[in-house]
Protein backbone atom coordinates (compact mmCIF):
# COMPACT_ATOMS: atom_id res chain seq x y z
CA UNK A 1 0.00 0.00 0.00
CA UNK A 2 1.12 3.51 -1.12
CA UNK A 3 2.08 4.88 2.53
CA UNK A 4 1.94 8.68 1.28
CA UNK A 5 -1.97 8.30 -0.71
CA UNK A 6 -2.66 6.64 2.70
CA UNK A 7 -1.70 9.46 4.49
CA UNK A 8 -3.83 11.75 2.60
CA UNK A 9 -6.65 10.10 2.82
CA UNK A 10 -6.52 9.64 5.96
CA UNK A 11 -6.22 13.20 6.93
CA UNK A 12 -8.96 14.63 4.54
CA UNK A 13 -10.85 11.97 6.71
CA UNK A 14 -9.95 13.00 10.17
CA UNK A 15 -11.06 17.05 9.15
CA UNK A 16 -14.08 15.66 7.81
CA UNK A 17 -14.46 13.21 11.17
CA UNK A 18 -13.86 16.92 13.27
CA UNK A 19 -17.08 18.49 11.77
CA UNK A 20 -19.04 15.51 12.29
CA UNK A 21 -17.43 15.00 16.10
CA UNK A 22 -18.36 19.03 16.41
CA UNK A 23 -22.23 18.11 15.06
CA UNK A 24 -22.40 15.41 18.02
CA UNK A 25 -21.31 17.57 20.82
CA UNK A 26 -23.91 20.25 19.46
CA UNK A 27 -26.49 18.03 19.55
CA UNK A 28 -27.09 16.44 15.98
CA UNK A 29 -25.76 12.82 16.96
CA UNK A 30 -26.38 10.62 19.74
CA UNK A 31 -23.68 10.11 22.76
CA UNK A 32 -22.12 7.55 20.91
CA UNK A 33 -22.59 7.94 17.09
CA UNK A 34 -25.22 5.09 16.68
CA UNK A 35 -27.70 5.68 13.83
CA UNK A 36 -31.01 4.62 12.24
CA UNK A 37 -31.04 4.43 8.69
CA UNK A 38 -33.98 6.42 7.33
CA UNK A 39 -35.10 4.32 5.01
CA UNK A 40 -39.20 4.54 5.76
CA UNK A 41 -40.89 7.41 7.68
CA UNK A 42 -42.06 6.16 10.05
CA UNK A 43 -39.97 3.68 10.60
CA UNK A 44 -41.21 -0.12 9.53
CA UNK A 45 -40.29 -1.00 13.32
CA UNK A 46 -42.84 1.37 14.38
CA UNK A 47 -46.07 0.35 12.21
CA UNK A 48 -49.18 -0.83 14.83
CA UNK A 49 -50.49 -4.04 14.51
CA UNK A 50 -53.36 -3.17 11.58
CA UNK A 51 -55.04 -5.90 9.75
CA UNK A 52 -55.74 -5.46 5.69
CA UNK A 53 -58.85 -3.84 6.50
CA UNK A 54 -57.64 -0.88 9.02
CA UNK A 55 -54.81 -0.31 6.49
CA UNK A 56 -56.23 -0.53 3.35
CA UNK A 57 -59.69 1.38 4.55
CA UNK A 58 -60.16 4.71 2.06
CA UNK A 59 -57.07 4.03 0.09
CA UNK A 60 -57.40 5.32 -3.30
CA UNK A 61 -55.69 4.26 -6.47
CA UNK A 62 -53.19 6.88 -8.37
CA UNK A 63 -54.77 8.73 -11.07
CA UNK A 64 -52.46 7.67 -13.23
CA UNK A 65 -52.50 4.39 -12.97
CA UNK A 66 -49.22 3.40 -12.41
CA UNK A 67 -47.54 1.72 -9.18
CA UNK A 68 -43.39 0.74 -8.97
CA UNK A 69 -43.70 -3.13 -7.39
CA UNK A 70 -41.53 -4.58 -5.03
CA UNK A 71 -41.23 -8.59 -4.97
CA UNK A 72 -39.61 -10.35 -1.73
CA UNK A 73 -38.40 -14.06 -2.45
CA UNK A 74 -37.29 -14.89 1.18
CA UNK A 75 -34.18 -17.85 0.58
CA UNK A 76 -30.73 -17.80 0.75
CA UNK A 77 -27.73 -20.22 0.53
CA UNK A 78 -26.94 -19.40 4.00
CA UNK A 79 -28.16 -16.72 7.19
CA UNK A 80 -25.66 -13.44 6.76
CA UNK A 81 -24.69 -12.16 10.59
CA UNK A 82 -26.00 -8.42 9.23
CA UNK A 83 -29.24 -9.51 7.80
CA UNK A 84 -32.28 -8.14 10.06
CA UNK A 85 -34.95 -9.87 7.60
CA UNK A 86 -36.28 -13.13 8.58
CA UNK A 87 -36.06 -16.34 5.66
CA UNK A 88 -35.61 -19.95 5.20
CA UNK A 89 -32.30 -21.20 4.40
CA UNK A 90 -30.53 -23.84 2.54
CA UNK A 91 -32.05 -26.20 -0.19
CA UNK A 92 -35.66 -26.71 1.11
CA UNK A 93 -36.94 -27.14 -2.57
CA UNK A 94 -40.54 -27.68 -1.21
CA UNK A 95 -41.01 -24.73 0.63
CA UNK A 96 -39.91 -22.74 -2.14
CA UNK A 97 -42.53 -23.92 -4.54
CA UNK A 98 -45.16 -23.65 -2.22
CA UNK A 99 -44.05 -20.06 -1.67
CA UNK A 100 -43.88 -18.92 -5.27
CA UNK A 101 -47.52 -20.61 -5.81
CA UNK A 102 -48.85 -18.32 -2.82
CA UNK A 103 -46.81 -15.11 -4.46
CA UNK A 104 -48.86 -15.47 -7.67
CA UNK A 105 -51.81 -15.64 -5.18
CA UNK A 106 -51.56 -12.92 -3.27
CA UNK A 107 -50.86 -10.94 -6.62
CA UNK A 108 -54.15 -12.33 -7.68
CA UNK A 109 -55.57 -10.84 -4.89
CA UNK A 110 -53.80 -7.47 -4.98
CA UNK A 111 -55.06 -7.58 -8.42
CA UNK A 112 -58.83 -8.19 -7.45
CA UNK A 113 -58.75 -5.63 -4.50
CA UNK A 114 -57.19 -2.68 -6.78
CA UNK A 115 -59.92 -3.55 -9.39
CA UNK A 116 -57.42 -4.32 -12.27
CA UNK A 117 -56.79 -6.60 -14.69
CA UNK A 118 -52.15 -6.15 -14.62
CA UNK A 119 -50.31 -3.73 -12.56
CA UNK A 120 -48.19 -0.99 -14.36
CA UNK A 121 -45.04 -0.61 -13.16
CA UNK A 122 -42.34 2.64 -13.57
CA UNK A 123 -40.22 -0.10 -12.23
CA UNK A 124 -39.68 -2.97 -10.51
CA UNK A 125 -37.26 -4.54 -8.02
CA UNK A 126 -37.26 -8.29 -6.80
CA UNK A 127 -35.58 -8.64 -3.69
CA UNK A 128 -35.07 -11.08 -0.64
CA UNK A 129 -33.65 -12.95 0.35
CA UNK A 130 -32.34 -14.17 -2.92
CA UNK A 131 -34.45 -14.18 -5.74
CA UNK A 132 -31.84 -16.08 -8.13
CA UNK A 133 -31.89 -18.65 -5.33
CA UNK A 134 -34.59 -20.14 -6.98
CA UNK A 135 -33.71 -23.26 -9.04
CA UNK A 136 -33.92 -22.26 -12.50
CA UNK A 137 -37.23 -23.58 -13.97
CA UNK A 138 -38.56 -22.43 -10.91
CA UNK A 139 -37.85 -18.94 -11.65
CA UNK A 140 -38.55 -19.37 -15.05
CA UNK A 141 -42.22 -20.50 -14.16
CA UNK A 142 -42.38 -17.40 -11.60
CA UNK A 143 -41.22 -14.86 -13.90
CA UNK A 144 -43.50 -16.29 -16.20
CA UNK A 145 -46.76 -15.67 -13.86
CA UNK A 146 -45.42 -12.49 -12.93
CA UNK A 147 -45.11 -11.64 -16.65
CA UNK A 148 -48.93 -12.17 -17.47
CA UNK A 149 -49.64 -9.92 -14.24
CA UNK A 150 -47.91 -6.95 -14.85
CA UNK A 151 -48.43 -4.09 -18.19
CA UNK A 152 -44.69 -3.55 -18.69
CA UNK A 153 -45.03 -0.80 -21.24
CA UNK A 154 -44.12 2.04 -18.96
CA UNK A 155 -41.58 0.25 -16.95
CA UNK A 156 -38.05 2.21 -16.83
CA UNK A 157 -36.09 -0.50 -15.22
CA UNK A 158 -36.17 -4.11 -13.95
CA UNK A 159 -33.95 -4.87 -11.28
CA UNK A 160 -32.85 -8.40 -9.68
CA UNK A 161 -30.96 -8.39 -6.13
CA UNK A 162 -28.96 -11.67 -5.89
CA UNK A 163 -25.50 -12.97 -4.03
CA UNK A 164 -22.58 -13.22 -6.42
CA UNK A 165 -22.45 -17.69 -5.69
CA UNK A 166 -26.66 -17.39 -7.47
CA UNK A 167 -25.42 -16.73 -11.19
CA UNK A 168 -22.12 -18.88 -11.54
CA UNK A 169 -21.61 -21.90 -12.69
CA UNK A 170 -23.65 -23.63 -15.21
CA UNK A 171 -27.22 -23.04 -12.80
CA UNK A 172 -26.26 -19.19 -12.80
CA UNK A 173 -25.49 -18.76 -16.55
CA UNK A 174 -29.32 -20.55 -16.88
CA UNK A 175 -30.29 -18.15 -14.41
CA UNK A 176 -28.78 -15.00 -16.34
CA UNK A 177 -30.64 -16.45 -19.64
CA UNK A 178 -33.89 -16.60 -18.03
CA UNK A 179 -33.43 -12.86 -16.43
CA UNK A 180 -32.79 -11.79 -19.94
CA UNK A 181 -35.40 -13.39 -21.60
CA UNK A 182 -37.84 -11.68 -19.14
CA UNK A 183 -36.69 -8.30 -20.09
CA UNK A 184 -34.93 -7.88 -16.51
CA UNK A 185 -32.07 -4.96 -16.68
CA UNK A 186 -29.99 -4.20 -14.01
CA UNK A 187 -29.02 -6.01 -11.02
CA UNK A 188 -27.60 -5.22 -7.76
CA UNK A 189 -24.99 -8.01 -6.55
CA UNK A 190 -24.28 -8.01 -2.67
CA UNK A 191 -20.35 -8.10 -2.66
CA UNK A 192 -20.46 -6.51 0.77
CA UNK A 193 -16.47 -7.03 1.12
CA UNK A 194 -13.56 -8.42 -1.14
CA UNK A 195 -11.85 -9.03 2.19
CA UNK A 196 -11.52 -12.94 3.00
CA UNK A 197 -11.37 -12.80 6.87
CA UNK A 198 -14.71 -10.02 6.54
CA UNK A 199 -16.68 -12.33 4.40
CA UNK A 200 -15.94 -15.20 6.70
CA UNK A 201 -16.84 -13.07 10.02
CA UNK A 202 -20.23 -11.86 7.65
CA UNK A 203 -20.64 -15.69 7.34
CA UNK A 204 -20.90 -14.60 3.66
CA UNK A 205 -21.51 -18.00 0.87
CA UNK A 206 -18.60 -16.82 -1.49
CA UNK A 207 -15.02 -15.69 -2.13
CA UNK A 208 -13.73 -12.42 -2.96
CA UNK A 209 -12.51 -14.49 -6.34
CA UNK A 210 -16.32 -15.74 -6.56
CA UNK A 211 -17.61 -12.01 -6.25
CA UNK A 212 -15.72 -10.84 -9.06
CA UNK A 213 -16.60 -13.35 -11.27
CA UNK A 214 -20.05 -13.14 -11.00
CA UNK A 215 -20.04 -9.37 -11.89
CA UNK A 216 -17.88 -9.63 -15.19
CA UNK A 217 -20.70 -12.36 -16.22
CA UNK A 218 -23.03 -10.21 -15.37
CA UNK A 219 -22.09 -7.66 -17.20
CA UNK A 220 -21.09 -10.02 -20.03
CA UNK A 221 -24.94 -10.46 -20.50
CA UNK A 222 -26.20 -7.16 -20.93
CA UNK A 223 -26.85 -6.25 -17.30
CA UNK A 224 -26.33 -2.38 -15.54
CA UNK A 225 -24.70 -3.92 -12.53
CA UNK A 226 -24.33 -2.30 -8.82
CA UNK A 227 -22.39 -3.64 -6.51
CA UNK A 228 -23.24 -3.18 -2.58
CA UNK A 229 -20.54 -2.83 -0.14
CA UNK A 230 -20.79 -2.67 3.71
CA UNK A 231 -18.74 -0.51 6.14
CA UNK A 232 -18.00 -0.18 9.92
CA UNK A 233 -18.19 -4.04 10.05
CA UNK A 234 -16.11 -6.63 12.71
CA UNK A 235 -12.95 -7.06 11.01
CA UNK A 236 -12.62 -4.13 9.01
CA UNK A 237 -9.74 -1.76 9.22
CA UNK A 238 -8.94 1.28 7.47
CA UNK A 239 -6.06 -0.67 5.82
CA UNK A 240 -8.15 -3.72 4.16
CA UNK A 241 -10.82 -0.98 3.96
CA UNK A 242 -8.89 1.15 0.99
CA UNK A 243 -7.54 -2.27 -0.58
CA UNK A 244 -11.69 -3.70 -1.05
CA UNK A 245 -12.41 -0.07 -2.10
CA UNK A 246 -9.60 -0.04 -4.70
CA UNK A 247 -10.24 -3.20 -6.06
CA UNK A 248 -13.90 -2.50 -6.53
CA UNK A 249 -13.10 -0.29 -8.16
CA UNK A 250 -11.51 -1.99 -10.69
CA UNK A 251 -14.45 -3.91 -11.74
CA UNK A 252 -16.01 -3.25 -14.60
CA UNK A 253 -19.38 -1.53 -13.09
CA UNK A 254 -20.88 2.12 -13.43
CA UNK A 255 -22.50 2.12 -9.79
CA UNK A 256 -21.28 0.88 -6.56
CA UNK A 257 -23.53 1.32 -2.80
CA UNK A 258 -21.82 1.89 0.83
CA UNK A 259 -24.07 0.82 4.08
CA UNK A 260 -23.00 1.29 7.22
CA UNK A 261 -23.64 -1.68 9.66
CA UNK A 262 -26.71 -1.35 11.56
CA UNK A 263 -26.66 -3.44 14.86
CA UNK A 264 -30.09 -2.56 16.06
CA UNK A 265 -32.84 -4.45 13.86
CA UNK A 266 -34.53 -1.72 11.58
CA UNK A 267 -36.34 -5.00 9.77
CA UNK A 268 -38.60 -7.84 11.14
CA UNK A 269 -36.10 -9.35 12.87
CA UNK A 270 -32.74 -8.78 15.06
CA UNK A 271 -29.94 -10.05 13.65
CA UNK A 272 -27.35 -12.07 15.04
CA UNK A 273 -24.89 -9.09 14.36
CA UNK A 274 -26.43 -7.96 18.11
CA UNK A 275 -24.76 -10.48 19.94
CA UNK A 276 -21.51 -10.04 18.66
CA UNK A 277 -21.88 -6.22 19.43
CA UNK A 278 -22.50 -6.64 22.95
CA UNK A 279 -19.57 -9.56 23.41
CA UNK A 280 -16.77 -7.86 21.21
CA UNK A 281 -13.60 -10.18 21.22
CA UNK A 282 -10.03 -9.72 18.94
CA UNK A 283 -10.99 -9.38 15.38
CA UNK A 284 -14.90 -9.70 15.94
CA UNK A 285 -14.84 -6.36 17.26
CA UNK A 286 -17.41 -3.79 15.49
CA UNK A 287 -14.99 -0.80 14.90
CA UNK A 288 -16.22 2.49 16.50
CA UNK A 289 -18.17 5.58 15.72
CA UNK A 290 -14.61 7.26 14.67
CA UNK A 291 -13.63 4.26 12.56
CA UNK A 292 -16.88 4.18 10.78
CA UNK A 293 -16.97 8.03 9.85
CA UNK A 294 -13.32 7.37 8.60
CA UNK A 295 -14.14 4.63 6.48
CA UNK A 296 -17.20 6.30 5.17
CA UNK A 297 -15.12 9.42 4.18
CA UNK A 298 -11.99 7.46 2.31
CA UNK A 299 -14.61 5.78 0.76
CA UNK A 300 -15.95 8.52 -1.15
CA UNK A 301 -12.59 10.22 -1.69
CA UNK A 302 -11.10 6.97 -3.29
CA UNK A 303 -14.69 6.62 -5.37
CA UNK A 304 -14.07 10.64 -6.44
CA UNK A 305 -10.60 9.25 -7.63
CA UNK A 306 -11.70 6.64 -9.87
CA UNK A 307 -14.84 9.03 -11.51
CA UNK A 308 -17.87 8.02 -9.52
CA UNK A 309 -20.18 10.80 -7.21
CA UNK A 310 -22.94 10.56 -5.26
CA UNK A 311 -26.05 10.26 -7.29
CA UNK A 312 -27.93 9.03 -4.84
CA UNK A 313 -27.23 8.95 -1.28
CA UNK A 314 -24.95 6.36 -0.58
CA UNK A 315 -25.05 5.19 -4.57
CA UNK A 316 -22.19 6.58 -6.19
CA UNK A 317 -21.95 6.55 -10.25
CA UNK A 318 -20.15 7.58 -13.10
CA UNK A 319 -22.98 8.77 -15.12
CA UNK A 320 -26.59 10.86 -13.66
CA UNK A 321 -28.23 8.55 -15.94
CA UNK A 322 -27.07 5.26 -13.68
CA UNK A 323 -29.20 4.69 -10.63
CA UNK A 324 -31.91 3.09 -9.22
CA UNK A 325 -35.40 4.11 -10.89
CA UNK A 326 -36.73 1.99 -8.12
CA UNK A 327 -35.55 3.96 -5.09
CA UNK A 328 -36.05 6.95 -7.11
CA UNK A 329 -39.65 6.79 -7.88
CA UNK A 330 -40.47 5.65 -4.05
CA UNK A 331 -37.85 7.87 -1.81
CA UNK A 332 -37.28 10.96 -4.05
CA UNK A 333 -40.83 11.27 -6.36
CA UNK A 334 -42.84 9.61 -3.36
CA UNK A 335 -44.50 7.67 -6.15
CA UNK A 336 -47.20 5.19 -4.77
CA UNK A 337 -45.44 1.76 -4.76
CA UNK A 338 -47.03 -2.08 -4.16
CA UNK A 339 -45.27 -4.74 -2.15
CA UNK A 340 -45.46 -8.94 -2.60
CA UNK A 341 -44.05 -11.79 -0.75
CA UNK A 342 -43.23 -12.23 3.22
CA UNK A 343 -42.56 -8.98 4.56
CA UNK A 344 -43.03 -7.05 1.59
CA UNK A 345 -44.16 -3.62 2.41
CA UNK A 346 -46.24 -0.88 0.02
CA UNK A 347 -45.42 2.45 0.32
CA UNK A 348 -48.13 4.70 -0.81
CA UNK A 349 -49.02 8.27 -0.65
CA UNK A 350 -50.80 8.44 2.32
CA UNK A 351 -49.36 5.34 4.42
CA UNK A 352 -47.21 2.30 4.64
CA UNK A 353 -48.01 -1.50 5.21
CA UNK A 354 -46.16 -4.49 5.66
CA UNK A 355 -47.09 -8.08 5.13
CA UNK A 356 -46.85 -10.70 7.72
CA UNK A 357 -43.62 -12.01 8.48
CA UNK A 358 -44.29 -15.37 9.00
CA UNK A 359 -44.71 -17.96 6.75
CA UNK A 360 -47.53 -19.75 8.34
CA UNK A 361 -49.42 -16.44 8.99
CA UNK A 362 -48.83 -15.62 5.31
CA UNK A 363 -49.94 -18.25 3.72
CA UNK A 364 -53.21 -18.69 6.07
CA UNK A 365 -54.21 -15.35 5.15
CA UNK A 366 -53.99 -15.97 1.23
CA UNK A 367 -55.86 -18.83 2.06
CA UNK A 368 -58.47 -17.04 3.54
CA UNK A 369 -59.03 -14.75 0.85
CA UNK A 370 -57.25 -12.04 2.53
CA UNK A 371 -53.76 -9.95 1.61
CA UNK A 372 -51.63 -10.70 3.87
CA UNK A 373 -50.95 -7.36 5.54
CA UNK A 374 -50.49 -7.33 9.44
CA UNK A 375 -49.09 -4.02 10.28
CA UNK A 376 -49.62 -0.23 9.04
CA UNK A 377 -49.52 3.35 9.36
CA UNK A 378 -52.21 5.86 7.58
CA UNK A 379 -50.31 9.22 8.24
CA UNK A 380 -52.18 11.85 10.02
CA UNK A 381 -51.59 15.62 8.20
CA UNK A 382 -49.05 16.62 10.55
CA UNK A 383 -47.25 13.50 9.37
CA UNK A 384 -47.38 13.72 5.46
CA UNK A 385 -45.79 17.58 6.37
CA UNK A 386 -42.96 15.44 8.06
CA UNK A 387 -42.97 12.58 5.23
CA UNK A 388 -42.35 14.49 2.46
CA UNK A 389 -39.52 15.87 3.38
CA UNK A 390 -37.36 12.95 5.46
CA UNK A 391 -37.00 11.10 2.35
CA UNK A 392 -36.62 13.23 -0.93
CA UNK A 393 -34.14 15.51 1.30
CA UNK A 394 -32.35 12.25 2.15
CA UNK A 395 -31.82 10.84 -1.20
CA UNK A 396 -31.62 13.70 -3.44
CA UNK A 397 -33.48 16.95 -2.91
CA UNK A 398 -37.11 18.51 -2.15
CA UNK A 399 -39.05 20.50 -4.75
CA UNK A 400 -41.09 22.86 -3.48
CA UNK A 401 -43.55 22.30 -5.97
CA UNK A 402 -43.99 18.73 -5.15
CA UNK A 403 -44.01 19.41 -1.66
CA UNK A 404 -47.17 21.63 -1.92
CA UNK A 405 -48.84 18.91 -4.25
CA UNK A 406 -48.31 16.17 -2.04
CA UNK A 407 -49.22 18.06 1.11
CA UNK A 408 -51.37 21.21 0.43
CA UNK A 409 -48.87 23.18 2.43
CA UNK A 410 -46.18 25.63 1.06
CA UNK A 411 -42.89 24.18 1.70
CA UNK A 412 -41.52 27.96 3.06
CA UNK A 413 -44.72 27.76 5.82
CA UNK A 414 -43.00 24.70 7.53
CA UNK A 415 -40.06 23.94 10.15
CA UNK A 416 -38.99 27.42 9.55
CA UNK A 417 -36.65 27.78 12.83
CA UNK A 418 -35.52 24.17 12.22
CA UNK A 419 -34.36 25.01 8.63
CA UNK A 420 -32.96 28.16 9.63
CA UNK A 421 -30.98 26.51 12.68
CA UNK A 422 -29.76 23.72 10.01
CA UNK A 423 -28.63 26.19 7.22
CA UNK A 424 -26.65 28.68 10.07
CA UNK A 425 -24.73 25.28 10.53
CA UNK A 426 -24.04 24.24 6.90
CA UNK A 427 -26.20 21.07 6.65
CA UNK A 428 -28.74 22.17 4.13
CA UNK A 429 -29.02 24.69 1.40
CA UNK A 430 -32.54 26.26 0.09
CA UNK A 431 -31.81 27.29 -4.10
CA UNK A 432 -35.50 29.11 -4.53
CA UNK A 433 -37.17 25.78 -6.00
CA UNK A 434 -35.01 22.96 -3.92
CA UNK A 435 -33.35 22.15 -0.67
CA UNK A 436 -30.88 19.86 -0.47
CA UNK A 437 -28.33 18.92 2.11
CA UNK A 438 -24.67 20.21 1.59
CA UNK A 439 -21.83 18.22 1.23
CA UNK A 440 -21.68 18.44 5.20
CA UNK A 441 -24.57 17.30 5.36
CA UNK A 442 -24.99 14.65 2.81
CA UNK A 443 -22.50 12.87 4.97
CA UNK A 444 -24.57 12.39 8.15
CA UNK A 445 -28.27 12.34 5.65
CA UNK A 446 -29.51 10.16 7.95
CA UNK A 447 -28.63 12.44 11.53
CA UNK A 448 -30.14 15.27 9.72
CA UNK A 449 -33.28 14.18 8.04
CA UNK A 450 -34.23 12.85 11.07
CA UNK A 451 -34.46 16.42 12.74
CA UNK A 452 -38.03 16.14 10.74
CA UNK A 453 -39.29 13.18 12.66
CA UNK A 454 -42.00 13.79 15.16
CA UNK A 455 -40.82 12.99 18.55
CA UNK A 456 -42.44 9.75 18.88
CA UNK A 457 -40.28 8.33 15.92
CA UNK A 458 -37.16 9.87 16.78
CA UNK A 459 -34.56 7.26 16.51
CA UNK A 460 -33.01 8.05 19.81
CA UNK A 461 -34.65 9.43 23.43
CA UNK A 462 -33.67 12.84 23.69
CA UNK A 463 -31.40 12.51 26.39
CA UNK A 464 -28.93 10.37 24.11
CA UNK A 465 -28.40 13.68 22.42
CA UNK A 466 -26.10 16.60 23.82
CA UNK A 467 -28.36 19.61 24.88
CA UNK A 468 -26.70 22.25 22.31
CA UNK A 469 -28.47 24.37 19.39
CA UNK A 470 -29.10 21.22 17.16
CA UNK A 471 -30.83 18.95 19.23
CA UNK A 472 -33.36 17.08 17.06
CA UNK A 473 -36.03 17.85 19.76
CA UNK A 474 -35.76 21.10 19.40
CA UNK A 475 -38.33 23.50 17.24
CA UNK A 476 -40.15 20.51 16.55
CA UNK A 477 -43.86 21.84 15.54
CA UNK A 478 -44.44 22.29 11.93
CA UNK A 479 -46.22 25.62 12.52
CA UNK A 480 -45.60 26.57 16.07
CA UNK A 481 -41.98 26.87 16.92
CA UNK A 482 -40.58 26.80 20.61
Amino acid sequence: MNNERKNKLLAHAEEVFAKVDELRRLGLICDDGDFVPSVHYPPITEYPNNGVDECMKGYEYPADGKMDIYVHIPFCIQHCIFCHYPGMNGSCDEEKEKYIGYLIREIDLYLEHFGIEKICPRSILLGGGTPTYLAPELLDRFLTEFDKRVDMSSCKQYNVDLDPNSILGDEGTERCEIMKRHGITRLTIGVQSLDANVLKLMNRAHTAEMAEEAVRKAVSFGFDVNIEFIYGYPGETIDNWIEVIDRACKLPVGEIQLYRLKVQAYGDMQGAINKIAKRGSGSADIPDFKQTMLMKQIAADILAENGYYENLRRVYSKSKKIFSHYAYNQCCNLYDQVGFGLTGFSSYHDRFDINSQYFDEYYSLIDSGKLPITRGYTRPADEQLRWAIVLPLKNRDIRKSDYLKQTGVEFDKVFRKKIEVLKEYGLIEDTGKTVRLTELGGFIADEVCEHFNSDRFKPFPRERYADGPLNPYLYNNAFDEE
